[in-house]
């Protein structure tokens, strides 16, 4: 490895564990407004990939997830008992049953509904300037290309 090689592998770990460090943070932030209907960081990842994604069934969505089938299972009971998905026959294997976003579902994810996504909006108006908002923004595009590959 040149000098340059192991000051960008460096960079690039720095990088790295200040953007860990960082979305874990403002997570437990979020953890300090009240929310009616709190959902976990699973059941939001879920819905953002029922929303990135479209229809899938629960075992593709734990595999995606890393999560085990069993666990999936109690995730996705949950956001079908608040009513934020659906599940519908497949077209092509009617065995299968994949699930969806509800337009409620939809709502939240794009927060337009709900409280658990205005939890975050506090945090961000206190802290950012509307520039600032701006730039959160465009890195949202870059920041969802790593969480979805």
């Amino acid at each position: 490895m040149s000098a340059v090689d192991i000051a960008d592998a460096t960079a690039l770990a720095a990088t790295a564990a200040r953007l860990r460090i960082a979305l874990t943070v403002i997570l437990r932030r979020t953890r300090t407004y009240p929310n009616k209907c709190r959902l976990s960081a699973t059941q939001w990842a879920v819905l953002g990939r029922l929303h990135r994604c479209g229809a899938m069934a629960a075992v593709d969505l734990a595999r995606l997830e890393m999560l085990r089938p069993q666990t999936m299972r109690n995730v996705v009971d949950g956001l079908r008992d608040k009513g934020l998905i659906v599940g519908a026959r497949d077209p092509i294997d009617g065995r299968r049953v994949n699930l969806i976003l509800t337009d409620d579902g939809l709502a939240w994810v794009r927060g337009q509904q709900g409280s658990p996504s205005n939890t975050l909006a506090p945090v961000l108006s206190e802290s950012l300037s509307s520039g600032e908002l701006s730039k959160v923004g465009e890195a949202l595009d870059l920041l969802e290309r790593i969480a979805y590959g």
